[in-house]
């Protein structure tokens, strides 16, 4: 079984240089605009699914009890960030593109949503609520919703227009002071709950 086991690994190692060289030869072309460009934006698209399959895969480790990850699954998102890069560089270049419509009310709504997560989350790992409890595992499970949000938060951005194309100097100053102020409005917030949590907690503690 374990030379089985051996030949298997052999086979997915050779199996991946194969995929990674493939890979390497498309992305060191040296083709024309159309090409770099259509190269460029699958790389951002598989990058960021590669990343979080992968950390999906580990929280999902994490929650499940175990800090073990196989050398399989490293090979896995090597060979799977090869093949979703070339898969999505020959779908660009035929036309077909994968982009999020700009929507400033659903990013609006997003974002506030995972604020809200946030703060909920921080407050039960603050105090430690039996719900979110996870005995057989490394982190709680508001650890693990707090982490998701963290990873899905910065893929919202797409969803707002692109203050730079469609407003003028003087309007995107005002557009960035609005933005900066509710954002420090809701930092201001987060550490105001932080705070009297931790407050909570040794108060509770030493009595």
């Amino acid at each position: 079984m374990n030379n089985l086991g051996n030949v298997l690994l052999s086979a997915h190692v050779a199996f991946a240089t194969l995929i990674v060289a493939c890979f390497f030869m498309t992305l060191v072309l040296d083709d024309d605009e159309l090409h770099r460009y259509a190269m460029n934006k699958a790389i951002r698209v598989s990058v960021i699914i590669t990343i979080l399959t992968l950390m999906g895969y580990s929280l999902y480790k994490l929650v499940s009890g175990s800090g073990v990850i196989s050398i399989n699954v490293i090979f896995f998102g090597i060979e799977g960030l090869s093949l979703l890069t070339l898969l999505l560089y020959y779908l660009e270049l035929k036309g077909f593109s994968l982009s999020f419509k700009e929507n400033k009310k659903m990013g609006e709504f997003l974002t506030t949503v995972s604020i809200i997560i946030s703060i909920l989350t921080t407050i039960s790992m603050l105090f430690e609520f039996k719900l979110f409890a996870n005995p057989t595992g490394i982190i709680r499970y508001d650890v693990l919703i707090l982490l998701i949000n963290f990873l899905v938060l910065p893929l919202e951005v797409p969803f707002f227009p692109n203050r730079n194309k469609i407003l003028s100097r003087d309007a995107y100053k005002k557009e960035h002071k609005e933005l900066k102020k509710t954002f420090n409005i809701f930092t201001v917030i987060y550490i105001i709950f932080m705070l009297l949590g931790i407050i909570y907690i040794i108060y509770s503690r030493f009595n």
